[in-house]
């Protein structure tokens, strides 16, 4: 079997109890990792440098920190977290979610099987406050052509569920610092664009903590949303991965959406994009 380094980023909002159950659940796996790669995006509270500590004396050597001296975001954090991976294979990892018992294994089995995937990605089960308290599923498409078909409208995979290979990820350019909530939807553009092949498997695979759900649509709706939204397909045009039909079609269906209150999107979400 291959070896694997997970990559996570940490900040400071982010609450310790929820850092120490996601650790924990990335080492009681049927394949553990070979590593464990935090990036620590600024300052931290000290809550969350005893979450670490305490973790790092239990597993020694298995965590490999890396101390930002500024949050500077997500996809700054990943794109220095991912250089520092010493493994091939990388798996992506929320500090706020779970992954269940068998999800690196049937990964790892996958990828040595298909080494021409350079992403697998899985479906989740979001929850509030403790796994399977919703039983509400976000399902990804499975095959490389559907995934592509499915990429001009939404982002094909549940980021925090993937592993890829990390030459493919640096070959398109790896995360983008500038394209904030965004930076995963682009990789992806970038890696399809450089001739990238990918896969979901049809498991669920990871737990992923939305809570009341409202938050996190209050971050991802609004005007300073759909100006994040707009450089992002900039980008996406820029690369030839979206033309012109493509983003007025974007627009034109999820643009209204991003002005509704939150309740409603959060409706509308659950009720027509979650099974």
């Amino acid at each position: 079997m291959m070896k694997f380094s997970v990559l996570m980023s940490v900040y400071s909002k982010e609450k310790p109890e929820y850092l120490a159950i996601a650790l924990n659940s990335i080492v009681d796996q049927t394949y553990p990792p070979d590593e464990i790669v935090l990036v620590k995006d600024g300052p931290l509270t000290l809550q969350l440098e005893r979450t670490i500590s305490e973790f790092d004396q239990k597993h020694p050597q298995l965590l490999n920190l890396i101390n930002l001296a500024e949050n500077r975001g997500l996809g700054h954090a990943l794109k220095v977290g991912l250089e520092h991976c010493s493994q091939e294979l990388v798996a992506r990892m929320d500090t706020d979610d779970v992954s269940r018992p068998q999800r690196f294994q049937k990964q790892i089995e996958f990828m040595s099987a298909n080494p021409e995937v350079d992403v697998v990605g899985a479906n989740i089960e979001e929850f509030h406050s403790i796994p399977g308290d919703l039983s509400r599923f976000k399902i990804s498409p499975e095959y490389h052509d559907d995934i592509v078909n499915t990429i001009y409208l939404r982002n094909p995979f549940n980021h925090p569920s993937i592993m890829m290979r990390k030459a493919a990820v640096l070959k398109a350019g790896s995360y983008r610092e500038d394209l904030l909530l965004f930076e995963d939807y682009a990789l992806f553009l970038a890696l399809w664009k450089k001739g990238a092949r990918f896969y979901n498997i049809q498991d669920t695979l990871l737990d992923f903590r939305v809570g009341d759900g409202v938050e996190t649509i209050k971050r991802r709706s609004g005007l300073h949303y759909l100006k994040k939204e707009s450089k992002f397909l900039a980008y996406a045009r820029s690369i030839n991965a979206f033309s012109t039909s493509h983003i007025f079609k974007y627009k034109l269906l999820k643009f209204p959406i991003r002005l509704l209150s939150p309740k409603i999107v959060l409706y509308i979400y659950n009720t027509f994009f979650r099974k």
